[in-house]
């Protein structure tokens, strides 16, 4: 029996293993896992399959161990990033059985495949067609023929041609179904129309691109109003002229790159806005805690390129989540659906409301007090004033503007100002009689609800307290804001977006949440004044700069929640292209560009004649080239000659700047003279601003005239040298001595633009061939070489335009891996070369295009005529054979039950293969030599060509900007442009544009390669020039933006090349690798860096960080070296370092190479302005430099630390820091006129001195001139600069033409010398301070700049007196006795006469003003103290409207109490009073 029992249990378990293992075999799940593939299209293959027993997964890289678990895995082998090992781990599974199938492979390496060429191309076929029958079809072959199992599956259908409709809708009858198709706009109307979604005269909107799943937002926009017309290609669309019938009010593009110029030219010509939402591209909670956002060559695809389009809001609308098996879905975030929507919604109401209903707010930037309003480069108020009077003509309901800009100004220093934390008394004025918005708590809260997230609010409740706060508040418990209304038209004050005394963090970044003053301005702006649109007003405010992430900006972050969904315009400066990309990217800002200050010559000439007549003595006794030693004569006639240059160099003060000797019994060297004369040349030619730029005026006549010399005469005359060099024609003494170059290059191109300006059209090939030297046929082959550099070739050129014919949804495809444009960044490959993988997913792209079509799109890819010529031949004869059997054959294949396809097709190809080999073929090479000769040549032709151009686009300008300002508030298309310096970048001009900026991703340039490494090797031999040929250890960099898109990278090739590194560009152009430059051919030893970035580069450019990271990291672990490694000296120094401070080796080691390190808190500056402008709240410079270290110690290298805080890392790395490199790359600012720079440059020398015990030098990295890039001492540059303007009496003159902001100039400039005495003591000498005296305040030019302070702008004066007694008080001027007691004088009789300022130096120093009133008589100093205490008393209770005003500061637990006490004692006070008031009326009655 238990005999019995057992067989049979054993029987049944046989039977059971059997059924299980024919259950395995035959009729289990088939697993298939997908690696690399877009989210969208895994959705799209996700939801194609119907089939139970096939499950779908996404495999990571990162568990590769699983891949055995599966029957079939797919790789998109497309920008595909694994190890040597997770390679080998794919190659075992496959050499092991696992039916594999990579696509796309762009490292040949990874091509990894195991299925036979049939299945393998079956699926592929199934793949590139794409749809939800070929994905559905695709799975059922996997199942039959791969997992071989015929259960619970059908038969894999024949290939569907991808659908090449225009046009599709979701089946509103059958939502799951696949979508429909329409070729006609007529066929899609008719559709409309039978479902219902037709409305008449509805707004109509296209939704194109491939990188968001549109169908909730197709919904969302038909539900509030609109018709929607969903297109595949829009260039198609547009060439077919299917969008005439449309008409479309605007369009959304998904985008993923650029849509081209085609597109944007017919966007300007019909005024149609284009919107670009984003796709964060991962599951929305980790978006939504990242700080980044989105970065590297995904943030360039989905922001940077599609901005050159003249696309506006980059607005996260798209994420992922899990569905419930587990695969990630695309979808549109629901909260961000119903913004952006409603933001479409609100632009195209721009387009159907009249001017008259339109309510629009203009938000301004000023300083606190009686400070003038502030923009870069603008006159501000009468700026302001000319676009309200514009709008006024336009329409707009502009009531009681005053008649001028005068007066406008007045009304906005009393109802529209800004105060300064300790300006008690004048806050209390204000809110009596500046007559404020006052905002109640449920109004408030009201909107705080329909915005702000509640644990974004509890952060303002934890800063600030609760509702009103202590800022701008009344004593019943309401919020003022101050605003100055004039009909539909609002103008606010930017307000300060963070509470407390740090007002530089403030403008640029705090980690703090912004005060209720500063979210109850927008807040009312949205819902209480109910705004049509936003304007902010001139470059720059601080909305851009509130917390937190950097870009792709989430619910969670200030900025997106206070624009809401308003239409948002900002009219910032065409030169500071940077900053203005976080305005465009943070606050979905369509810029508005405007004018620079007009450029002049410095006209400095006639003051240092007798100087450069007296260098030419000495040059003309020099021997010549080759000559033997001079004779006894000669050599004393040429000491006595050196010795009167230098009398006159030290009479002029030069000396100084130039840190030579001023021992006048001892000659100069013949190298100091040729320093002295280039001295004095540059400051001749300098290129400087004055007059501030008002908008809607144009330049006077002399200043279009002088702009355009500054924009065009250097590239002739430079280009000219550059062509006489390569013909060995230069002399060499033209590059040592500037005067030669000035003679004979300069003078002769300035004067060749004169006559070109009075007559453009005498520019002809002659002309250029004439001046160049050059002959008509030289003349055509610089043309051929240019247009060869400038052509996309091979696989670039194929991929851009193939890019604008591909459907969306082959863009999205899985063969595309996050796009056509993304590459594998782990192979090193050459520009131009193809894989073979790349060519079929491009045959695939073009199948069934048409001879006629694969011609244009190879003349859209540059193709030469000759080119043209062969493909044609080759197209047609193959065209019968090729291209139409492969669209049938595609269409109907079929397998057999054997798998087999009955019919080959992929190697029939016909025009496209004709086109692939066309395109394909070799570039052409030059010669360097060849290459330079084109590119001077070209220079002077376009040069020459344009002059006539700049002065009309000068000329044309403001009105283009007030034109395009209006028609942005139309709801019209604002046309894109570059930003930057116009002398430097001419194709900024005209204005009145939307600015873009450059692609990171392909940084540095090859030309910024070839300039940085000119510059690092200059700086190396800079300093050893100064330091007995020693090279530096180590060098510091800054990181700009706007220097990084200007100049193409140019400074972080500087860092890399410093390092003995060499970037590596892919198919692209992109530079996604680096190489180690070898010893013995970089020919010196790696020197270190550390680098500070700015918090705008940071955000624009964080993939160029983690390359400097990888490039630290490579140079310090280099072998082999001939030379000393200064970069693993550095490492081991800095891990020393840090083990004494504590930490384990272990720490010490890891931290040891980091190297870029910027603002803490995701902040945009470094925080010590402000502490080092309040001279009474530091004794010690020590105590900056702290600071300074502290904010700037977030480390930025490397995604999994960024912007981690590393105690003590900064000052460990600064050790053996030998200089410090600050890039300059406009002409519109230098290190005097830019707060900035004394702040970044200033703040790392400052810190360095207090790390090592030494000043270490310091220098520009000049780009203003393209062709003459070079490095310059600070101290040069900072004579050079003050020279040429703030003690130049031309320059002077041209300022006080302007007005107030025009006078703010000075004051900046005079503060900034302050902070750079703080910084970098030894740049700024006492005569430099005793000449700002004498120019300004004892009018040694007699120019009347007393007067014209008193008249425009009292309150500079004021602050210049300040900022002058308080270096003296610090101790940084030894000023005279009588210096002293004149400003006191003055400073003291400014506030007697105008008030306090409420400001800066003369509002908030207690110290200052004791030593202030310490040099003036009794009876002044009494008026001066009680307009002080003016500013500062709050009034008593007892004013109109019982509105009394708190104090500013931060809230923090021990303020709180302090208030809170405070409170106590002021209640008893009214209560005492309250008792005494009854007791005298009481007296009273008794009496009666």
């Amino acid at each position: 029996m238990k005999k019995k029992q057992l067989l049979i249990g054993g029987g049944i378990a046989v039977i059971l293993l059997l059924l299980f293992g024919v259950w395995n075999l035959w009729f289990s799940a088939t697993k298939v896992a997908f690696i690399n593939y877009q989210v969208i299209s895994l959705g799209q293959i996700s939801k194609a399959n119907d089939n139970s027993f096939i499950k779908i997964s996404e495999l990571s890289t990162d568990d590769l161990n699983r891949l055995t678990s599966y029957d079939m895995i797919f790789i998109n082998a497309m920008g595909l990033r694994i190890t040597e090992e997770q390679r080998a781990q794919i190659q075992k599974a496959a050499d092991g059985g696992l039916p594999i199938l990579t696509t796309a492979a762009t490292n040949p390496a990874n091509k990894i495949i195991s299925l036979d060429s049939i299945q393998a191309d079956t699926l592929k076929h199934y793949l590139s067609n794409g749809g939800r029958r070929n994905y559905r079809s695709m799975l059922n072959y996997v199942r039959v023929y791969i997992d071989k199992k015929r259960f619970s599956v059908s038969e894999p259908e024949a290939v569907v041609k991808r659908a090449d409709d225009v046009l599709y809708h979701m089946n509103p009858k059958s939502p799951e179904d696949e979508e429909l198709g329409f070729n006609t706009v007529a066929g899609y109307n008719i559709f409309l129309q039978n479902n219902g979604l037709w409305k008449e005269n509805a707004p109509r909107i296209i939704v194109t691109g491939p990188m968001g799943e549109p169908s909730g937002l197709i919904a969302k926009l038909e539900e509030t109003g609109n018709m929607v017309y969903p297109i595949r290609s829009m260039h198609s669309f547009i060439q077919n002229h299917g969008i005439d019938s449309v008409r479309p009010s605007a369009i959304i593009n998904m985008a993923h790159g650029r849509m081209g110029d085609y597109i944007v030219d017919y966007l300007a010509k019909q005024n149609i806005p284009l919107f670009s939402p984003l796709n964060v591209n991962r599951l929305v909670e980790e978006w939504e805690s990242d700080k980044m956002g989105m970065n590297g060559g995904f943030m360039s695809q989905s922001i940077v390129t599609p901005e050159i389009d003249g696309a506006i809001r980059p607005f996260a609308l798209f994420g992922h989540y899990k569905d419930e098996e587990g695969l990630q879905r695309a979808y549109a975030i629901p909260e961000r659906l119903e913004t952006f929507v409603e933001t479409v919604n609100n632009y195209i109401t721009l387009q159907r409301k009249s001017n008259s209903e339109k309510r629009v707010a203009i938000y301004y930037y000023k300083g606190p007090g009686q400070n003038a309003l502030t923009a870069g480069g603008m006159e501000v108020v009468p700026s302001l004033y000319n676009l309200l009077q514009r709008m006024k003509r336009e329409g707009y309901k502009v009531d009681g503007l005053p008649t001028s800009p005068k007066e406008l100004e007045q009304m906005i220093q009393s109802q529209g100002a800004v105060f300064g934390p300790y300006a008690e008394g004048a806050f209390d004025r204000f809110m009596e009689t500046g007559k404020p918005e006052l905002i109640t708590k449920e109004q408030y809260e009201s909107w705080i609800k329909k915005s702000i997230r509640s644990d974004m609010y509890a952060e303002v409740v934890a800063a600030n307290g609760e509702f009103p706060g202590a800022y701008m508040t009344t004593s019943d418990g309401r919020l003022g804001v101050a605003r100055l209304q004039f009909g539909n038209v609002v103008l606010l004050p930017q307000n300060a977006a963070g509470s407390g005394d740090n007002a530089f963090k403030v403008v640029h970044g705090t980690n703090a949440a912004p005060p209720h003053t500063y979210i109850a301005s927008y807040l009312w702006t949205q819902f209480g004044f109910k705004a049509d649109a936003l304007i902010h007003f001139g470059t720059h405010g601080s909305l851009e700069f509130t917390p937190r992430k950097q870009v792709a900006l989430c619910s969670n972050d200030w900025s997106d929640r206070l624009v809401g969904a308003l239409p948002h315009f900002y009219i910032y400066s065409i030169g500071n292209v940077g900053e203005g990309m976080i305005a465009k990217r943070r606050s979905y800002a369509g810029l508005q560009s405007y004018l620079t200050p007009p450029f002049m010559e410095s006209s400095v000439r006639a003051i240092y004649r007798e100087l450069t007549e007296a260098v030419k003595t000495y040059n003309n006794l020099l021997p010549a080239d080759g000559q033997a030693v001079l004779s006894t004569g000669n050599k004393e006639a040429l000491n006595r000659a050196s010795l009167m240059v230098k009398k006159l160099t030290v009479k002029l003060g030069i000396h100084r700047e130039l840190g030579l000797d001023s021992l006048l019994t001892v000659p100069y060297a013949e190298e100091d003279i040729q320093r002295i004369e280039n001295f004095a040349e540059e400051l001749a030619n300098e290129k400087i601003t004055g007059q501030l730029y008002t908008m809607g005026i144009p330049y006077e006549p002399i200043r279009i005239t002088s702009s355009v010399y500054a924009m065009a005469t250097e590239p002739i005359a430079y280009s000219l040298l550059a062509l006489d060099k390569l013909r060995n024609r230069a002399d060499g003494q033209v590059e040592k001595h500037r005067t030669l170059f000035t003679q004979r290059y300069l003078e002769p191109a300035r004067d060749l633009v004169t006559r070109l300006l009075a007559d453009p059209s005498l520019v002809s090939d002659e002309l250029i061939c004439r001046i160049t030297g050059i002959t008509s046929d030289e003349l055509a082959k610089a043309h051929e070489i240019n247009k060869s550099r400038n052509t996309p070739q091979g696989m670039m050129a194929m991929m851009m335009a193939l890019a604008e014919e591909a459907p969306a949804e082959a863009k999205t495809h899985a063969d595309m891996s996050g796009g056509i444009m993304q590459a594998d960044q782990s192979v090193r490959s050459k520009r131009n070369s193809i894989s073979e993988s790349m060519k079929e997913k491009m045959k695939e792209i073009a199948k069934g295009m048409n001879p006629e079509k694969a011609m244009e799109l190879a003349k859209r890819m540059g193709a030469s005529p000759e080119a043209l010529k062969k493909m044609e031949t080759g197209m047609y004869k193959s065209h019968a054979v090729g291209m139409n059997t492969l669209a049938k054959d595609t269409v109907t294949m079929k397998t057999t039950s054997r798998g087999k396809r009955e019919k080959a097709d992929s190697d029939k190809f016909g025009g496209m293969e004709a086109m692939m080999k066309v395109m394909m073929s070799k570039k052409k090479e030059y010669s360097k030599e060849e290459i330079n000769f084109a590119l001077a040549v070209m220079e002077v032709e376009r040069t020459l060509k344009n002059v006539g151009n700049y002065k009309s686009a000068l000329l044309e300008s403001p009105e283009r900007e007030l034109t395009s300002m209006v028609n942005a508030l139309n709801g019209g298309y604002t046309q894109p442009s570059p930003g930057g310096d116009p002398i430097a970048n001419p194709n900024t001009l005209p204005t009145g544009r939307n600015l873009f900026a450059i692609n990171a991703e392909e940084t540095p340039s090859e030309s910024a390669w070839e300039k940085g490494k000119q510059l690092a090797d200059n700086t190396i031999e800079m300093y050893r020039r100064r330091h007995n040929d020693s090279i530096p250890r180590k060098v510091s960099y800054t990181l700009w933006s706007g220097e990084f898109i200007e100049t193409g990278g140019a400074t972080i090739a500087q860092v890399l090349y410093m390092l003995g590194v060499e970037p590596i560009r892919d198919t692209f152009g992109r530079v996604t690798d680096l190489r180690l430059i070898p010893s013995a051919e970089l020919g010196r030893p790696r020197i270190d860096v550390v680098v500070q970035t700015s918090g705008q580069l940071r955000d624009i450019a964080a993939s160029r960080l983690f390359l400097i990271n990888r490039a630290v990291e490579m140079a310090a672990n280099a072998k082999e070296d001939q030379f000393e490694n200064q970069v693993a000296a550095g490492v081991v120094e800095a891990e020393r370092v840090l083990i004494e401070k504590g930490l384990t080796p272990k720490e010490a080691r890891e931290m040891s190479a980091k190297r870029v390190f910027g603002g803490v808190n995701g902040m945009y500056g470094t925080g010590i302005q402000d502490m080092i402008t309040s001279g009474d709240k530091w004794t010690d410079e020590q105590e900056i430099a702290d600071a300074y270290i502290n904010n700037m110690g977030a480390v930025y290298g490397s995604d999994e630390e960024w912007g981690e805080m590393k105690a003590g890392l900064l000052r460990a790395v600064l050790h053996n820091t030998d200089a410090v490199v600050q890039p300059r790359q406009s002409n519109t600012w230098g290190a005097l006129s830019l707060d900035h720079v004394y702040e970044f440059m200033g703040g790392m020398n400052l810190a360095v001195r207090n790390v090592t015990g030494k000043d270490p030098d310091a220098y520009f990295a000049d780009y203003r001139n393209r062709n003459n890039v070079k490095m310059q001492e600070l101290k040069e540059a900072i004579g050079v600069e003050s020279r040429a303007t703030i003690f130049n009496p031309e320059y002077v003159k041209e300022v006080m033409k302007g007005g107030a902001s025009s006078a703010s100039q000075i004051t900046e400039v005079v503060t900034n010398t302050y902070g750079w005495n703080v910084t970098k003591p030894d740049v700024i000498d006492k005569e430099m301070w005793d000449r700002i005296y004498d120019v300004y305040v004892q009018d040694s030019y007699g120019l009347g700049t007393e007067q014209f302070f008193r008249q425009q702008n009292p309150a500079a004066l004021q602050e210049i007196t300040a900022v002058m007694l308080e270096t003296a008080r610090k101790g940084m001027w030894k000023a005279s006795e009588q210096q002293l007691n004149t400003l006191a004088s003055l400073h003291t009789e400014l506030v007697e006469e105008f008030g306090s300022t409420g400001s800066g130096f003369s509002g908030g120093n207690a110290k200052l003003q004791e030593f202030i009133a310490g040099r003036v008589a009794p009876q002044h100093a009494a008026a001066y103290k009680q307009q002080i205490q003016t500013m500062k008393t709050v009034q008593s209770p007892d004013n109109k409207n019982g509105m009394v005003l708190k104090k500013d500061e931060v809230s923090s637990g021990e303020q709180g109490r302090k208030n809170a006490l405070n409170g106590v004692w002021i209640a008893g006070g009214v209560l005492v009073l309250f008792v005494v008031l009854l007791l005298v009326l009481r007296k009273k009655r008794k009496d009666n």
